[in-house]
């Protein structure tokens, strides 16, 4: 039998080889190469076939095996059965981690509570599918990331239900790109707005402010006019300061990257505490590391950048804490902590922090602006900002940049 199956095989190879030399004009040494590799993938499909599995079969199991997409089987009880490599990548769990288990581990718990999961399956048995939903998801490490979710059902030859396949794409680049889009088109728009009203407003307030000033020179401190004039001039003073904030923060960034000792620009900041203590008894607790690299970084941005966030911190307690600031280094980064045990921030606000002219203070304690050029500024010298917070217990504020 096998003589007669070596037989077919050179036969066939020899009318493939005659062809491709009477219809192309391919040197002899490639026809022969063509020609074995031909009969090499023949070969192949023939055992398959010999193990019982077609040739599409093996197909399209490799295509879901190998798909960099996460390909996930879930029977009747929405247990898992399928688990491919792309899960494993998207996710970190091994197959034998997962198989039997219900799904709703991969939800985040916010979602679950919000019933994601009931929606899951009452779109899947309703319409028998579910195209491109866009959500979040969790990983193994705890990470929560985007992901775009297609799922159907599976019925047996009978048409009985007997689950359902989920292919999930991993979006979180894609969704920061959009957002880092959206906020650079926002700064563009409010770049042209606000320079046309701080051109507009600049020389009403500095008239204002002068006349403010020269009047209160003529006013004893205890009358009504005082104080009156006194708050014309603290108001004036907060708006200039806002149209400022305003322009830094909507201007295209300029860095002008110099060597700088991190611990010695944290020591400067921290003479300036005193100054916005405003008669709170405010500790501070500097812990540097001795040997912190110098790196390079603009130092008027990155000095802003930590002003703020001390100032944050400093606003946030009410008549006494304390305030920590800790330098460190793994050769890669450089860290800045800064720490205070104040009020905290709620879950719903650490999320909104970062944004343009978000404040939970009460009117006039800020700009809403300040985290954020914070964040801008981090952003252009390849860094980031985060923030760990306990409501009640006090926040952290993580600064990294590169140290190369």
């Amino acid at each position: 039998m096998e003589n007669m199956v070596t037989s077919e095989f050179e036969k066939q190879k020899e009318f493939l080889k005659n062809e491709l030399r009477s219809k192309y004009s391919i040197p002899e040494t490639d026809i022969d190469s063509i020609a074995d590799t031909a009969e090499t993938v023949l070969f192949q499909m023939i055992q398959l076939m010999k193990e019982g599995k077609s040739a599409h079969e093996k197909f399209f199991s490799d295509i879901i095996l190998n798909s960099i997409d996460a390909i996930v089987g879930f029977d009747n009880e929405y247990n898992i059965f399928l688990w491919n490599r792309g899960a494993e990548n998207i996710f970190g769990y091994k197959k034998f981690e997962v198989m039997g288990k219900d799904f709703s581990f991969l939800i985040p718990q916010n979602l679950l509570e919000k019933g994601e999961k009931e929606f899951l399956i009452d779109e899947v048995k309703s319409k028998g599918f579910l195209a491109n939903h866009e959500t979040e998801r969790i990983t193994k490490s705890g990470e929560i990331i985007n992901v775009s979710i297609s799922r159907f059902a599976v019925n047996n030859e009978k048409n009985e239900p007997i689950g359902s396949v989920g292919i999930i794409r991993d979006i979180t680049l894609v969704k920061k790109l959009e957002k880092e889009l959206r906020e650079k088109e926002n700064l563009a728009l409010i770049g042209e707005v606000v320079s046309s009203i701080a051109h507009s407003l600049s020389n009403p307030l500095n008239i204002i402010s002068g006349n403010a000033d020269f009047l209160l020179l003529n006013k004893k401190s205890t009358s009504d006019e005082y104080e009156e004039l006194r708050t014309i001039l603290d108001e004036t003073t907060r708006i200039t300061k806002s149209i400022r904030h305003l322009l830094n923060f909507s201007r295209p960034v300029k860095i002008n990257r110099t060597e700088n000792d991190l611990n010695e620009l944290i020591n400067k900041i921290s003479k300036q505490i005193k100054f916005l203590k405003d008669n709170k008894e405010i500790k501070l607790k500097k812990s540097l590391q001795k040997d912190l690299p110098k790196i390079k970084f603009d130092y008027a941005q990155i000095e802003e950048s930590i002003m703020n966030i001390v100032t944050n911190a400093v606003q946030a307690i009410h008549k006494t804490g304390e305030i920590g600031i800790r330098t460190s280094s793994n050769g890669s980064i450089v860290k800045v902590d800064i720490s205070d045990d104040g009020q905290g921030i709620s879950k719903e606000n650490q999320a909104k922090i970062f944004l343009p002219f978000f404040s939970s203070k009460e009117y006039g304690k800020g700009t809403g602006l300040g985290l954020s050029i914070a964040k801008k500024a981090l952003k252009e010298h390849h860094g980031d900002i985060k923030v760990k917070s306990n409501p009640g217990k006090g926040t952290t504020f993580t600064l990294t940049l590169p140290a190369e």
